[in-house]
């Protein structure tokens, strides 16, 4: 397993995106497609010690129905392109699904990522959200504090209909989603046990704000 056959094949593809070179290189993609399998892999396992909730879900899963195409849905994107040039998944049992919220692995030559949060899809899915952050400001801004977490994600202007401008929380609900990442290092690419501490490491930094966004959908709170 080689990460650099990985990140080098994600520089050659960003380079020659189209689909005559894709196909005469395609040994090239079945080779570094196995690397990631074989990181997928590790991650399954990483999870499990690390994030039982969702890790448990993963152990008997091929890695595969993980993985994002590397074939462009150009319906939906301005980049024309065919390719998306990097090694994408969605580490969770249910991929198409928002529920349960899991981890984004992002493998190419431009950055080797690890991230959680929440992406809601739906405006149903925002304002429970936002409404449990409203409440729960305090806790979330003590996860972030105590494990050295910088939240990221697209915000609004200005604070959203049904909160006061100056609401505490204001900061917070002003987010469309809310994320967080590791970016791996290239020492942390060096094997795949290497990798797999870094990774664990950092799951273990997420799980409590992961663990704190996944509360807004509990329904036991909204039963009361």
């Amino acid at each position: 397993m080689d990460f650099s056959r990985m990140l080098g094949y994600t520089e050659a593809l960003s380079k020659n995106n189209d689909r005559t070179w894709f196909h005469d290189n395609h040994r090239q993609y079945e080779q570094a497609q196995e690397d990631f399998l074989m990181v997928l892999d590790v991650m399954k396992f990483v999870l499990a010690k690390d994030a039982p909730q969702i890790g448990d879900e993963l152990l008997f899963e091929n890695p595969k129905n993980f993985m994002y195409r590397i074939p462009r849905d150009m319906r939906y994107s301005k980049n024309k392109t065919p390719y998306n040039p990097a090694f994408r998944a969605y580490l969770s049992p249910h991929k198409k699904d928002f529920l349960p919220l899991s981890y984004y692995i992002h493998i190419s030559h431009e950055r080797c990522i690890l991230e959680t949060g929440a992406w809601p899809w739906e405006t149903k899915q925002l304002n429970r959200l936002r409404e449990y952050i409203a409440y729960n400001y305090e806790e979330l801004d003590a996860i972030c504090a105590e494990n050295g977490l910088m939240v990221f994600g697209e915000q609004l202007k200005r604070t959203p209909r049904g909160y006061e401008p100056d609401h505490p929380a204001a900061d917070w609900l002003r987010y469309k989603f809310w994320l967080t990442e590791y970016s791996f290092t290239p020492d942390d690419l060096r094997d795949l046990d290497v990798f797999a501490e870094a990774a664990g490491a950092a799951v273990r930094r997420f799980e409590p704000f992961r663990k704190f966004l996944m509360g807004a959908f509990d329904d036991r709170i909204y039963d009361e």
